[in-house]
């Protein structure tokens, strides 16, 4: 990959700072006796390309995920074998590794559905998580903390974004409190098909809502192992460059170029690329890289864009991998959709860090513990003991 960089503006002193905590971050034993404040800001989780594209663009160009590339299957037949209504043939395999998603396909009835939207997002979202509870302390916005991160966030909270947070987060993990939620990703229309692209023994390890309101949209991003704090992942599969995760995309209101449809850019899930810096903003509505207006570093034009327009109950399975987003919603309704990350049991979730002190998502500014959290256990059974699930 080639980055460009600017001499006239280049950041010898981030360069230089990178260099000794990469260094740094690879003397693990001496971790433990390094400053909190220092810790903070070791590149635990970055290999040696995501530490060179930095370290040669003076921080304008990161990665924000880790840096991987996705492998071919040796065969496309079908990993599992299902009942025939849920099966997959070899060129719709073929497809997925093509293009990375396949479907639209049926889930549940259009009117079924609309009853389902109306208690979900009327209702169940409107109550306070049980996962994710501010009474109960699962999390707090981190106001008071000095930001130690190598990347600059964005400058503060604002009142607005404290007034919102509580918000979105009661749209995460709203399956470990809902049972009709989580049937919807126990369907075998879902399950079946995964199994089929991934591994027999399935777990669900996160679901969040998505509200497209009028006029906005979601930029354009892809993810491999959430590096949602540029130090280390949430997930670690056993082969970072295997198909070890999809996402279900579940339509709750019909989803069309009007009112802000998913877009995917077929074939880039092949490489994730890192991202073009740009100024600091303070909008939280659309935060995906810290609160900084930037872009997708991807070297030449992008490919014609799949849109990917639905009926209320029908999903998708795609690799977060492909860079995707959605259209503006030109509409004066609001669109919802509804996803959930089922990975292979052989993926460990979160980081015993993670689960045993808190995550601290600088994305969104906020401590979250985890004590709540349990993956759910879709198809099959767990071989490997990495992750905590919830009780059958």
């Amino acid at each position: 990959m080639t980055v460009t960089t600017n001499s006239s503006s280049f950041d010898w002193k981030f360069s230089l700072k990178l260099a000794f905590l990469y260094i740094l971050a690879k003397l693990k034993f001496v971790h433990g006796w390094l400053p909190e404040t220092l810790r903070e800001q070791l590149p635990t989780g970055w290999n040696n390309q995501m530490f060179w594209v930095a370290f040669k663009s003076g921080g304008k160009i990161v990665y924000f995920d880790y840096c991987c590339r996705l492998k071919e299957p040796k065969s496309y037949k079908p990993i599992v074998s299902v009942a025939p209504e849920f099966q997959l043939t070899e060129e719709q395999i073929r497809s997925f590794y093509e293009n990375g998603y396949l479907g639209p396909f049926n889930l549940v009835p259009s009117e079924d559905m609309e009853d389902l939207r109306q208690y979900l997002i009327n209702s169940l979202v409107k109550t306070e998580s049980k996962c994710f509870s501010f009474t109960a302390g699962d999390y707090e916005l981190d106001t008071t903390t000095k930001d130690y991160s190598l990347i600059p966030w964005s400058k503060e909270i604002t009142e607005d974004y404290k007034k919102h947070f509580p918000n979105a987060i009661n749209q995460v993990n709203r399956h470990l409190d809902d049972e009709q939620l989580l049937n919807l990703f126990n369907h075998p229309a879902i399950t079946e098909r995964a199994a089929q692209l991934l591994e027999p023994d399935l777990l669900l390890w996160r679901t969040k809502f998505f509200e497209i309101l009028p006029g906005l949209a979601t930029k354009l991003h892809q993810a491999s192992r959430f590096l949602e704090n540029l130090q280390e992942s949430l997930i670690t599969p056993e082969d970072n460059e295997s198909l070890y995760q999809l996402t279900c995309w579940i339509a709750l209101t019909d989803a069309s170029k009007e009112n802000g449809c998913m877009t995917i850019f077929p074939g880039t899930h092949k490489e994730i690329y890192p991202i073009n810096l740009g100024e600091v903003t303070q909008d939280w509505m659309n935060n995906l890289y810290n609160g900084r207006d930037s872009k997708i570093d991807y070297p030449g034009k992008l490919p014609q864009p799949h849109y990917i327009e639905m009926k209320a109950g029908q999903f998708f399975l795609f690799t977060e991998r492909v860079i995707h987003g959605s259209v503006e919603n030109k509409t004066n309704k609001s669109r919802w959709g509804l996803n959930g990350r089922i990975a292979t049991t052989s993926t460990r979730i979160y980081t015993k860090k993670m689960l045993e002190e808190c995550y601290r998502n600088k994305y969104t500014k906020v401590n979250i513990k985890l004590d709540k959290w349990r993956a759910v256990l879709l198809r099959g059974e767990d071989r490997f003991g990495y992750n905590r699930y919830t009780e059958k």
